[in-house]
Order: structure tokens, then C-alpha cells, then sequence
């Protein structure tokens, strides 16, 4: 008789070591406001070169992907609002500035994709050696748009509806969802021709993506470091080092006779992006 206690009691504290450790993991996956001394010094850095002469606002520290960042709300001298994003590591990623703070060339293609009234916000991107800008605003039709402008005006992507994609890009993105929902497709407008990149999450609740080109074949998907064969995940690993892994994606476009693993990471506060073949073999950095 003694024995049944015992076992409730087990189960009982099971059950809440479950709910602690649960609760533990929750702030984690969530956007959390943190204090300038919970950041690493890196990070703080950054932060404090930023905002200069004026006034810091909150932080909030988001897990995106394999990344963690740092948004961060600043008051300028002027008392201009802005906000501006920091990785990991230090590195700057973003800063939002406005319409009269852009080159001539993008505030035309700014101007052209909007209503007139002006845009919502505008993001400068400032990870790697090329800059671009992220616009949200109202578009002609009054619907709040999203869109990405090259240095030099040109239109990059564009954010749209599944029902606004192609019939066989449409087909291909429903076929794939297998109860999932889709949360954002990017129309871009590449040198070889348009593709479609894709979020979802799955039913499961893990967000992915995957590429659709304008035919409706689907060219790469994201994949998790454990999904990548042993001896590519090795060198995935060995050539990282001590960078930041931002995402992988499995290509489905034949490269030196394989299908490659496409590797998007950051090294020395800068884009580290390269590809390996499914035996590791290293086929060379990315632009």
C-alpha cells in the first residue's frame, strides 16, 4: 500500500520539473525585452556608437532563424524616432532612416511602387558589401506593401499574396503546404529571371521556407544542420568556425554533378555564405 503514494508523488514531481523546464524554454522562443548589460559586450558596443548623443529606447532581443538580434529603439537629438537592428556578434545590420535620407534613384522607385502618401517605415540594410533598402507603405490599391530597393533603385522583390503568384507557382506552394500556412512569399526579381521564396509554418508550428521558380519548380528548401548528410554537416561546421549560421538550404539545381547545400552564415561581421556537396566537398564561397 505504501508504494501508490510514492509513485504519485514521482509523477507529481515529474510534472512539475516538465512545467518548470517548460516555462524556462518559453522567453526563449519569444521576443524579450532586455536590459543594455543582459546584451554581449559586442552588442553593446554597436549600441552605444548608435546612439551617440541620443536617447535609447528599449531592446528587444529576438531569435530569427540560427541567429539571435538585437532591435533597438532610439530618440535622435533631433527627436527623430528611428530604430535600428544589431546582431550577435556586433555587426550593424540595419538602421531605419527616412524618405529624404535614401539616394535620388531608390526614393523614385519608392515613390512609384506607393500611393503617394509616403511610406510607413524604411529599413537600410547594411550586412555585407551591398546596400539595400526594405520599404513598407501603403501601395495604389491602399493595401499596406512590402518591397526591397537596390542601391541603385532598382526593385529587388516584392511581397505578395499566394492568389497574386502564378498558377503553376501557386499549384507548386499549395501542393507543398501539407496543412501548413503560409505566412510571406517574396516575388524576386533576379538577373536570371523571377522566383518566389516562400515562409510557412508547418503544422507542427516550425516556420521553413523553400524557393519556387516562375514555372513552378521548386529549386531549394531549408533544412535543419541535422538533416544534412554526416560528412557535409562536418564541413559545414569546420568552414563556420567560429561565424554565426544563419540558414541552410538544399538546392535542387545540379552543381559540379551534385545537389548542393547552399550556406548562409556571417564570419568577422560579415556575410560568410558557401555550398558544399552532400560528401562535404567544398565548392566554393557564394556572392
Amino acid at each position: 500500500m505504501s508504494a501508490l503514494p510514492a509513485l504519485k508523488a514521482k509523477h507529481v514531481i515529474s510534472t512539475l520539473l516538465l512545467i518548470a523546464i517548460a516555462a524556462s524554454l518559453a522567453p526563449a522562443l519569444a521576443d524579450d525585452t532586455v536590459a543594455l548589460s543582459d546584451t554581449p559586450v559586442a552588442v553593446q558596443k554597436t549600441i552605444k556608437d548608435q546612439i551617440a548623443d541620443g536617447k535609447m529606447g528599449d531592446i528587444t532581443k529576438t531569435n530569427e532563424d540560427l541567429d539571435t538580434v538585437y532591435d533597438v529603439d532610439l530618440i535622435a537629438k533631433n527627436g527623430f524616432e528611428r530604430d535600428f537592428t544589431v546582431a550577435q556578434d556586433g555587426t550593424l545590420l540595419s538602421v531605419e532612416v527616412t524618405l529624404g535620407e535614401t539616394p535620388a534613384e531608390v526614393r523614385q522607385t519608392i515613390q512609384s511602387e506607393l500611393d503617394g502618401s509616403g511610406p510607413d517605415s524604411i529599413d537600410k540594410n547594411l550586412d555585407g558589401t551591398d546596400i539595400s533598402y526594405d520599404v513598407e507603405g501603403p501601395g495604389a490599391d491602399g493595401n499596406e506593401i512590402d518591397f526591397t530597393v537596390d542601391e541603385d533603385g532598382t526593385l529587388l522583390s516584392r511581397q505578395v499574396a499566394l492568389n497574386d503568384t502564378p498558377g503553376a507557382v501557386h499549384r507548386t506552394i499549395a501542393a507543398r503546404l501539407n496543412g501548413g500556412k503560409v505566412e510571406m512569399i517574396d516575388e524576386n526579381f533576379d538577373d536570371d529571371g523571377t522566383n518566389f521564396d516562400v515562409t510557412v509554418t508547418e503544422p507542427d508550428g516550425a516556420e521553413t521556407g523553400f524557393n519556387v521558380a516562375a514555372e513552378g519548380t521548386m529549386t531549394s528548401k531549408e533544412v535543419g544542420l541535422d538533416e544534412v548528410p554526416p560528412r557535409a554537416r562536418a564541413a559545414i561546421r569546420n568552414h563556420i568556425g567560429d561565424g554565426t549560421l544563419l540558414r541552410i538550404d538544399k538546392s535542387f539545381i545540379r552543381r559540379d554533378n551534385v545537389f548542393p547545400f547552399e550556406v548562409e552564415g556571417r564570419k568577422d561581421g560579415k556575410p560568410f555564405d558557401f555550398s558544399v556537396g552532400p560528401r562535404g566537398k567544398f565548392l566554393g564561397m557564394d556572392d
